[in-house]
């Protein structure tokens, strides 16, 4: 505290009191927030705890400057000082108070502004694993450019007594008793599941959502009011829909639906962040925010080139030049289209196209910079897809400077089939380096995957390329594990059904069957969805295609192996809606049909080699003569390949163990005789 000077108390609250003050050193103004602990090993911890919010370092976000413990002889307290940044501006509850003041509407598109940048903050805090737990109006700032900053970030250590709104404090006999310690302010915007469950992401939304509440609602009720409202919500949901029928004479259904998702009482059917990023305009909110174009239109706005200066893409003088061209103009999208366009165009000359390092991350940062524009990252994608397959292993192209952008294109183009079926195109070839499979996990490309298998399932092309780089990157164990939590088989199966007679859909369906057959707990989902039937029905349809018929084998082998239930299922007729597909005399069919090409064959003596496991199975594989007609004879004919041998005697020998039933015999005389006296 030696190192300022108080100027002013802005607030007091029962957790905290707030000061401006000035440091010494430049005379620049703070905000010091000074919480008081209940004793030195709460503020140690509190301390360790707050220290974790110095590294937020995002433009719609306000983090902490510095942090100290002190203690306080006059009331024998010790106190954590959180030193913030000021804002001369105030905060959203000043802009809030100024609009009731004069009943006025706030316009939408304007807390479609607001609402992208307190959204991208609250993102970005959670994936680094932080929850705000205070969200309300007067904890969100406006900065020096009227945008919005999310500030005074609540430490868990200190909060925990917030969720029963006490702490201890000793009383007059020396006895600890239990006195109110939180603000009533921070209670309205609590969710209502806090104080029994503890804090969650579901509950940061609640709070956003009450922010957004007093937003649409400032023309028509005052602080006083909305707050009662809010509290009357928690009470009777229901009272809700009677106010969005006020709402609604300002406000598009669109805006009203993103709050009705928030404003869930029951934190169960709550919107999470990532429900709402599904929504267009909750999209068109972050886009209208973007803060990866905050620093692109600074810079439009400070240029000196003027548009006649813009010049057209140096054609015919070397990567070099255009390369120089697309640094000078990458601000300016038509521009950087150009550039990529020819860029893609050199690609596919006689000569190749050939970037170094420094090449290959202009063009990742000049998507990122115009990541609005589609087109820019349709011809980004394709550039860097066109490098890939000459890439050393090292290579930047599969480091996550390169391929974070991939994510984020999927992300921000959605709706866009062709931004989806360049990025996943990309994804695919990025997969096949070891490297570049995890990067991709944990930047999210699994699910953006899976997201465009939902969005887009009627599209035939683009459903092929998603199942391949599914197939790809679940090569991977840890994105077997996050495609599994996706319950990516769904999308699998479904896309599957739709697309039975593509012959593209149904090899990568069954690949990416057999990788996520590899973790049992798809198993009870791929049984619900009949995934060994649409596995069959892959095998009927496409018999003639060497590839689905391996795939779609290997992939029933796997699911037989752990699963007795799907042997059956291969066995018998039963399909759903009564329909019947007969799975063993399918598979013979189709040896007939590859009985020349080894690796068809393989994968078919792999399945019969799991089902021979089976005693039931084994009976009826011998009554369909499996093993003295079908394996013996691949036996004869592939005796010199083990691949196929070790599965084939392991399946030969386990079908004579079949314990076969006695035939009774017919008693002698003798025998028949001595039964009777026996009688």
């Amino acid at each position: 505290m030696e190192n300022f000077t108080i100027k002013e108390q802005i607030g007091k609250g029962a957790q905290a009191t707030v000061f401006i003050v000035e440091r010494q050193q430049d005379k620049q103004k703070f905000v010091l927030k000074k919480v008081e602990c209940f004793d030195e090993s709460e503020a140690n911890k509190a301390f360790k705890e707050a220290s974790v919010l110095r590294d937020l370092q995002h433009v719609y976000v306000s983090g902490y400057k510095e942090f100290f413990v002190i203690w306080e002889k006059q009331d024998s307290s010790v106190y954590i000082c959180v030193l913030m940044d000021y804002f001369p501006k105030g905060t959203l509850d000043t802009v809030l108070s100024k609009y009731r003041e004069k009943k006025e509407v706030i316009d939408e598109e304007q807390i479609k502004q607001w609402l992208g940048q307190i959204l991208e903050a609250l993102m970005y805090a959670h994936k680094k694993k932080i929850l705000h737990r205070d969200i309300r109006p007067s904890n969100i700032y406006v900065q020096a450019d009227d945008t919005l900053a999310l500030g005074d970030f609540g430490v868990e250590t200190i909060m925990g007594d917030a969720i029963t709104c006490t702490r201890a404090n000793a009383d007059i006999k020396g006895e600890y008793v239990k006195q109110p310690r939180f603000t009533y302010a921070s209670m309205n915007y609590m969710a209502p599941e806090a104080a029994v469950h503890g804090y969650s992401e579901k509950s940061d939304v609640w709070s956003l959502g009450c922010v957004l509440f007093e937003l649409v609602t400032a023309w028509l009720y005052n602080s006083q009011e909305a707050i009662a409202k809010l509290q009357d919500i928690r009470k009777e949901p229901g009272i809700l829909d009677e106010i969005f029928e006020d709402i609604a004479k300002h406000y598009s259904d669109a805006l009203i639906s993103v709050l009705a998702g928030m404003l869930k009482v029951n934190h169960t059917q709550r919107a999470t962040l990532g429900s709402l990023l599904n929504m267009p305009i909750v999209r068109k909110c972050l886009e209208m925010s973007d803060s990866s174009q905050l620093e692109k239109r600074k810079r439009l706005k400070s240029a000196s080139t003027a548009k006649t200066d813009i010049r057209p893409v140096p054609r015919g003088h070397g990567v070099l030049k255009v390369l120089e061209y697309l640094a000078n103009m990458v601000d300016y999208d038509s521009c950087v289209q150009e550039a990529l366009a020819y860029l893609l165009e050199l690609s596919k000359s006689e000569g190749g196209l050939n970037l170094d390092p420094r090449g290959k991350k202009l063009v990742g940062m000049a998507m990122k910079n115009n990541m609005t524009d589609s087109e820019i990252q349709i011809h980004g994608c394709n550039v860097l897809n066109s490098l890939v397959m000459c890439a050393e292993a090292d290579d930047v192209l599969f480091t996550p400077e390169i391929i974070a952008v991939i994510p984020l294109a999927m992300e921000n183009h959605k709706d866009s089939v062709d931004v989806q079926f360049a990025a996943t195109s990309l994804l695919m070839a990025l997969a096949a380096n070891n490297a570049a499979g995890e990067v991709i996990g944990h930047l999210g490309g699994v699910q953006d995957i899976l997201t465009a298998l939902r969005t887009h399932p009627n599209n035939a092309k683009l459903c092929s390329t998603c199942l391949n780089a599914l197939w790809g990157l679940t090569v991977h164990g840890n994105n077997v594990k996050i495609a599994t939590e996706e319950k990516g088989i769904k999308e699998v199966c479904n896309v599957l059904k739709i697309h039975m007679n593509s012959s593209e859909v149904a090899e990568a369906a069954s690949a990416s069957m057999l990788a996520l057959s590899l973790d049992e707990e798809n198993l009870d989902l791929i049984c619900d969805l009949d995934g060994v039937g649409l596995l069959i029905s892959t095998i009927s349809t496409h018999g003639k295609n060497s590839k689905v018929v391996k795939n779609a084998c290997l992939a029933l082998a796997s699911l037989v192996e752990i699963d007795e239930e799907s042997a059956y299922r291969v066995l018998t007729n039963e399909g759903p809606d009564n329909t019947h597909i007969a799975g063993i005399p399918i598979i013979l069919k189709t040896y007939e049909l590859h009985k020349d090409n080894a690796e068809v064959v393989e994968s078919i003596v792999t399945l019969l080699m799991e089902l021979a496991e089976y005693d039931d199975v084994r009976s009826e594989m011998n009554h369909l003569n499996i093993g003295p007609g079908l394996l013996s004879e691949i036996f004869k004919r592939f005796k010199e390949n083990v691949d196929i041998m070790g599965p084939c005697e392991k399946a030969l020998e386990r079908l004579r163990d079949v314990k076969r039933p006695v035939a009774p015999r017919t008693p002698s005389p003798e025998q028949a005789l001595g039964q009777q006296v026996a009688v």
